[in-house]
């Protein structure tokens, strides 16, 4: 190539970056590599930040007043400086009349004739944040919500068997303060606070005489009790939890050997939500007094599940269930 034309393709390439610089959606800066002075700014970060292209030309970028944290901002320029490439998924920026936005900011070294620059692209994300926090919004009315809906069934439950509704309260209770100890997300442990509150939904449906019948059941009696599991799921498996709160009420007497019930279901096919609530269930079922019985009290209830531990019942939940107990000191709450 001769260098005429050289020079004919090195000035259309040029414009063609000067076009594309001009017209960017995106913010861009250029940056001199060793100082930081602005070199060149394009409209799009004019308009954005509103400062006028005089006002940014020639000043350092941590002077013109648009970076919140100017300490930050000298410290990311030396490690852009060292590294040639920094990164902000979400930078606060300042509006010339101090308005706050979030923008994404990218910014990489490179040579231009010999010479080091360093190119900032900066996008608005302002709206997209907008949107993110509505969305945060309306998820946080729907939890409300589904939780107002699940203590208005546990209500049910306790206007008809006061007991029932006491012990899934204090299930629930119990599971809340192991699924913590686990160091579970709090939208898990939402979900599975909310499914034992109404574990025992299905027994508003069991004869009250079948549930405060002293002594041992008959085979057909028990059967009916066992049926409590299937009754709650029926109730509400068709509410659409971002749970499996259904699936919580209807395995909860599920075991790891597959020795429970309804369906002999065998380890990981039950339901972290159902493994958590037997554990709980076990604990606050043996220790507690019932209308027909006195309870065994929690040092047996413990032994209970600690002897099932691995067989019966999930260990790390068994693990946390003990060391609540007796380690933290927890009890179960006198009011509920």
């Amino acid at each position: 190539m001769n260098p005429f034309s050289a020079q004919i393709d090195a000035t259309t390439s040029e414009l063609r970056y000067r076009r594309l610089f001009e017209t960017a959606q995106d913010g861009i800066l250029i940056l001199d590599f060793t100082t930081g002075v602005i070199q060149d700014a394009n409209p799009f970060i004019i308009n954005l930040l509103g400062f006028s292209k005089e006002e940014l030309i020639g000043k350092e970028l941590w002077e013109i007043g648009a970076m919140v944290d100017k300490a930050a901002a000298i410290t990311a320029f030396t490690v852009l400086k060292d590294k040639g490439y920094i990164r902000y998924d979400d930078l606060p920026l300042k509006h010339k009349e101090g308005r706050i936005l979030n923008v994404e900011f990218i910014s990489n070294a490179y040579g231009v004739h010999g010479d080091r620059v360093i190119q900032c692209n900066i996008r608005d994300i302002s709206d997209r944040k907008a949107l993110e926090a509505e969305l945060l919004k309306y998820q946080h009315s729907v939890t409300i919500a589904m939780r107002e809906m699940v203590e208005t069934l546990s209500r049910v439950v306790v206007a008809r068997d006061s007991y029932t509704g006491g012990h899934m309260k204090r299930v629930a209770h119990l599971c809340t303060a192991i699924a913590t100890e686990l160091d579970l997300p709090f939208h898990t442990i939402e979900g599975i606070n909310m499914a034992a509150l109404i574990h025992d939904i299905g027994k508003i449906v069991i004869p009250a005489e079948i549930l405060t019948k002293l002594g041992s059941l008959a085979d057909f009696e028990r059967k009916m009790l066992q049926n409590h599991v299937q009754a709650g799921y029926d109730m509400v498996k068709h509410i659409h939890f971002p749970w499996n709160i259904a699936q919580g009420v209807l395995q909860h007497h599920e075991r790891l050997d597959g020795s429970g019930y309804p369906n002999a279901l065998i380890g990981d096919v039950i339901c972290l939500e159902a493994r958590m609530i037997a554990v709980a269930d076990t604990v606050e079922a043996m220790s507690a007094d019932r209308p027909y019985r006195k309870g065994k009290g929690i040092a047996a209830a413990l032994e209970e599940v600690a002897m099932g531990r691995g067989h019966l019942f999930d260990d790390d939940i068994v693990n946390a269930c003990l060391k609540l107990f007796k380690e933290d000191h927890y009890s179960f709450p006198e009011n509920l």
